[in-house]
């Protein structure tokens, strides 16, 4: 099960949404299937990924390390092949640190910084980060020996499970990537695309006081503290009345904007989208727990969050990541699905194919419908434009492009490509192709298809 979540980053950085209303395609005509393809293809991309290194994510890891080949097969189908890749991996340990500068005396696997966003090491002394970029003679340069680029993330992705418990996700994200770490110099490279994935199975609590490690350290700790990131860091309107007053379920739960120990996300909003000259640029997932269902209980005395994922067959739990949740929600190319699956190939496939949506994906993730199928071929409704991509207004039409069988070069056609688009659940695996006649773009063009799919078959009854 996955939920994409795609809405405008508002900050000043970006002045408006990229218009998603080109289609002349009536809707009653049934559903559409938007792409957005940049005409010129970038294939540089920065991926960090944050792993939760706490004590309840064993599974999770093992099932991250055995399925993250279907990520990479799904990069790998992309035209030319894999992207130029360079990989990171953090954990969300900051220690008992927070933005003003304290740190709590030191408890269980949480100690003064942490590992303070610290690109993790391919063994002693080995590179901070995995590179496989093009050499520009057919090859592939790489900086990990004669391992394939799936085991060296394996070791890389081996965090362990004694990380601190209070995961600070947000601001371990902020730190790998702000440039002030020294041992993180090369990981950003200013003409690539910015992706950052985040896995985990318990919400982010970035302390802006290390007072919320304050307390006596008795058998109920490590309860009192984890449900204080809950109540610092989460409110609900329905009911709006404090955690610590009422047990039950809440609704209508987002991200607390007056916490007294919690960091504010807006902070992390604008930090990413400011990264990149577009906000376009950066890509935000996660493999999280489900936001909802958001309910406070109580654990003999004591009040506690509620997971939100059922105990699945390794035994692995996972609580409500609103905060995290609705970070990713703020960028338009963004995607969360569920760590709530002992198996997470589901959801790397998924992000797989976000990421390569960005790149400008043609293959299309819904059967197309066939709107004359009494004609041979497939006969597809599409309106396809062209526009000009700007950073700070919206895209600028110019032009509509053709069907090829309709007109002369620059024309569009849908095609079956099952090897490209094998990721797809369609059948036939169906992709847009753009026929320039041997014509060569502008780099700020990007072309718009709307496509109408065909109607699913309801169940018999």
């Amino acid at each position: 099960m996955k939920m994409r979540a795609k809405s405008c980053v508002v900050l000043a950085l970006l002045a408006g949404c990229p218009d998603r209303t080109v289609s002349e395609v009536l809707p009653e005509q049934g559903k559409v299937e938007v792409k957005d393809i940049p005409a010129v293809p970038r294939r540089d991309v920065d991926i960090l990924f944050l792993i939760d290194d706490s004590l309840s994510m064993k599974e999770e890891q093992d099932s991250l390390r055995a399925n993250f080949s279907r990520f990479i097969g799904v990069l790998e189908s992309l035209d030319g092949g894999l992207p130029n890749v360079q990989i990171g991996v953090i954990t969300p340990n900051l220690g008992t640190s927070a933005l003003d500068g304290t740190t709590a005396t030191p408890i269980g696997g949480c100690s003064g910084q942490g590992e303070g966003g610290t690109l993790r090491p391919l063994g002693a002394g080995g590179p901070r980060f995995l590179r496989n970029i093009a050499d520009g003679s057919g090859g592939r340069q790489t900086n990990y020996g004669t391992r394939t680029l799936t085991d060296a993330f394996a070791q890389l992705a081996t965090v362990g499970t004694a990380g601190c418990g209070i995961e600070q996700h947000l601001e371990a994200v902020k730190r790998a990537l702000d440039g002030t770490n020294p041992l993180n110099a090369g990981f950003v490279r200013e003409s690539a695309y910015l992706a950052v994935i985040v896995i985990a199975d318990e919400d982010d609590c970035s302390l802006a006081k290390s007072t919320l490690f304050a307390g006596p350290q008795d058998a109920t700790y490590s309860d009192v503290v984890n449900f204080r990131c809950t109540a610092q860091g989460v409110a609900c309107d329905t009911p709006a009345t404090a955690f610590e007053d009422a047990t039950g379920r809440r609704e209508d739960c987002h991200a607390r904007e007056d916490s007294e120990m919690l960091a504010s996300v807006d902070r992390y909003v604008e930090f990413l989208a400011g990264k990149k000259r577009d906000p376009r640029d950066v890509i935000v997932a996660g493999i999280l727990g489900d936001p909802t269902p958001f309910e406070i209980t109580k654990k003999g005395a004591i009040t506690v969050l509620k997971q939100s994922c059922p105990e699945n067959a390794a035994g692995a739990v996972a609580f409500p990541a609103v905060r995290t949740a609705q970070v990713i929600a703020q960028f338009e190319h963004s995607i969360r699905t569920t760590i709530c699956d002992e198996d997470l190939s589901e959801g790397l496939t998924a992000i797989g194919a976000a990421l390569k949506d960005t790149f400008g994906d043609p293959c299309f993730d819904n059967t197309l419908a066939d709107v004359d199928p009494a004609t041979p071929g497939g006969q597809y409704d599409c309106s396809v434009t062209e526009v000009r991509r700007h950073v700070v207004a919206p895209d600028e039409e110019l032009r509509v492009l053709p069907a090829c069988d309709r007109g002369a070069a620059p024309c569009w056609r849908i095609v079956e490509d099952a090897v490209q688009c094998s990721y797809t659940k369609t059948d036939p695996h169906l992709k847009l192709v753009i026929d320039r006649g041997g014509a060569t773009p502008e780099p700020d063009i990007h072309v718009k298809a709307s496509c109408v799919t065909a109607t699913p078959t309801p169940p018999p009854t």
